[in-house]
């Protein structure tokens, strides 16, 4: 029986390994729970973000039922584009006027999101109430007969899963949908940041970026796209080389395409705030060598630019106090 019970095992991960490419880890285990959490600390206002009055009305309970009803016995490779939009009605992604801001090719550099947490000038999809309930979770349906949850725990398809053998996975289809009704609510201007050294170029047409948010973005509602073009931090040494300006390469590509669409744009290289925030997580990147030369201006900036420039230095301040403690040092 156990050996019958392993056969089966290994073979529900090689049929689900061999359906598409790219796999990623399977359902997280305890997701109910993280949902339920998540929910009730965000209808509370207690995740320190946006914080709208219809909040306080969002039944939990019945946001995670959908949620998970979506999922649930499904083909994790056969998901309606639409099979979240009762969570979505009860839980929309909204922010307000003049805060959205968009990002593509800089995830692994984390600059949207600390730009969005030192401030609430800014607001990133994983900080509204649905992309704060869904973030970092993996999720995706089984049909197998022998798994009573409808859940599949073992392996799911990504965002980066190959879209040909599994046109409509439901990890991307939520995050396809979600990041469409993130874009079409946005008003007054908005804002992307983009990697200069982006391998497949800053604006690459194959991102969700592309694909889905522009085409979303509404000309009567949104009054301008600044885009912040930003060296990658990641990289070892500079490389100029590979780097996009505001006038060249696949930014002015996309620059073209907003003017097309009737959308106004900006664009700025070297952004100080981003810089200055950016320079507070990887103070030893070539990038930040003027940085650790000038104070930056916590003063006199628009929007939200202040704020992030004085956090910028809380963070520095927090990591030096950590470094201490780990050391060994007292802090009196």
């Amino acid at each position: 029986m156990n050996l019958l019970r392993t056969s089966l095992f290994l073979s529900s991960i090689l049929a689900a390994t061999v359906a598409y490419t790219l796999p990623g880890p399977g359902t997280t285990w305890n997701m109910t729970d993280v949902l339920l959490g998540r929910c009730v600390e965000y209808r509370q206002c207690l995740h320190g973000g946006l914080c709208f009055p219809y909040y306080g009305d969002v039944n939990c309970d019945a946001a995670v039922d959908s949620f998970l009803g979506a999922i649930r016995g499904m083909d994790p490779c056969t998901a309606s584009y639409y099979a979240y939009d009762d969570f979505f009605n009860m839980v929309p992604p909204n922010t307000k006027p003049g805060t959205t801001i968009f990002w593509t090719g800089v995830s692994g550099a984390y600059i949207p999101h600390d730009v969005a947490e030192v401030s609430q000038e800014y607001i990133v999809l994983g900080e509204t109430f649905p992309g704060y309930m869904a973030l970092n979770l993996s999720f995706c349906g089984s049909t197998d007969p022998n798994e009573p949850s409808g859940f599949n725990y073992t392996v799911c398809p990504t965002e980066d899963t190959d879209r040909a053998g599994c046109s409509n996975n439901t990890f991307a289809t939520f995050w396809d949908r979600v990041s469409e009704l993130f874009t079409r609510q946005a008003t007054g201007e908005v804002y992307l940041v983009l990697n200069a050294q982006r391998d497949r170029g800053a604006y690459h047409l194959e991102s969700t970026f592309a694909r889905v948010e522009v085409p979303a973005l509404d000309p009567t509602k949104v009054t301008n796209v600044a885009i912040y073009l930003i060296p990658d931090f990641t990289l070892p040494t500079p490389n100029d080389k590979v780097r996009e300006t505001c006038s060249n390469g696949t930014v002015a590509s996309l620059r073209g395409v907003l003017t097309d669409l009737g959308l106004s744009n900006t664009c700025e290289e070297d952004p100080d705030d981003i810089m200055w925030l950016q320079c507070a997580r990887y103070p030893d990147s070539p990038y930040c060598i003027p940085y650790s030369r000038q104070e930056p201006n916590t003063g006199g900036g628009t929007g939200g630019s202040s704020a992030i420039a004085a956090a910028s230095m809380t963070v520095l301040f927090l990591q030096v106090v950590s470094t201490l403690l780990l050391n060994g040092c007292k802090i009196d």
